[in-house]
Formats: C-alpha cells, sequence, structure tokens
C-alpha cells in the first residue's frame, strides 16, 4: 500500500457511506415534496455512493481504475451538494451539503496528490542501466 493512501481509503468510505445514508432521507424528503429532491437526484446520489465504495476497495488493493472513479465520484458529488446548497431547504441540509461539499474537495486534492499517473516534478530519474553509457548516436 502506497504511504499516505489510508486517510484518503478512510475518508472515501465515510463519504460512500454518507451518501448512502443520505438516500432514505431524500427519500422521506420526496414523499413529502414530490418535486424536491427529484427522483433522479436520489438515484444518482445512490449510485454514486455504491461506486464511491468500491473505489476505496479498489484503493485498498491497489487498482488503476480505482483513482479515475473516485475523482469521478467526488467531482458528480460536488455538483449535487453545489445544487443542494443552492437549493437551500433547511439550515440542517445547507449545513450537511457544505460539510460534504468540503470533504469532497479535501478527498479530490488528496486523490490527486497520489495519483499513479502523475510524475513528480524536481525529481530526477534514475536511467536504467542499459542507457546508462548510451550516447546520442552510438546505442549499445
Amino acid at each position: 500500500m502506497r504511504p499516505g493512501i489510508k486517510p484518503v481509503i478512510v475518508l472515501l468510505a465515510v463519504l460512500g457511506v454518507g451518501d448512502l445514508a443520505a438516500v432514505p432521507l431524500m427519500a422521506a424528503a420526496h414523499s413529502h415534496n414530490p418535486n424536491v429532491p427529484p427522483i433522479p437526484a436520489i438515484v444518482a446520489t445512490a449510485i454514486i455512493g455504491l461506486a464511491t465504495l468500491a473505489s476505496s476497495a479498489g484503493l485498498a488493493q491497489g487498482q488503476r481504475w480505482s483513482f479515475p472513479v473516485a475523482v469521478a465520484c467526488r467531482v458528480l458529488d460536488s455538483v449535487s451538494a453545489l445544487l443542494g446548497l443552492e437549493a437551500h431547504p433547511n439550515a440542517v441540509l445547507v449545513t450537511v451539503a457544505a460539510t460534504n461539499l468540503i470533504l469532497s474537495v479535501v478527498a479530490i486534492v488528496l486523490l490527486q496528490r497520489l495519483s499513479p499517473r502523475k510524475s513528480r516534478p524536481g525529481k530526477a530519474t534514475q536511467p536504467s542501466p542499459e542507457s546508462a553509457g548510451a550516447q546520442p548516436g552510438n546505442p549499445r
């Protein structure tokens, strides 16, 4: 396991569980007011929660697909939180949406810092033993 990945895995797991825990609350709110939140938002929240949990498990196992899935889930959830903040149904939901948005942005930043495709600027790379003595025009 890569150093620094454990806090990201835990954060993603918490966010995924939080998304799934919000689904019944959103469904209950929908039953009282059929237009708020819309059914697609409820379904999207459930899918994002499940995909976030799957990407969290994938990160723990070192799966390459898990990084882009986790980032995509957090970006989509951030957009959803922004839409929820814009609707501002009540103080509790605004607080939950704001907290979710902040934690999602933190997760995105941490994921980008740990991205396996990102090369570290300023770090020298060691030449391979085969190319160490090779010069242009004089291959080994």
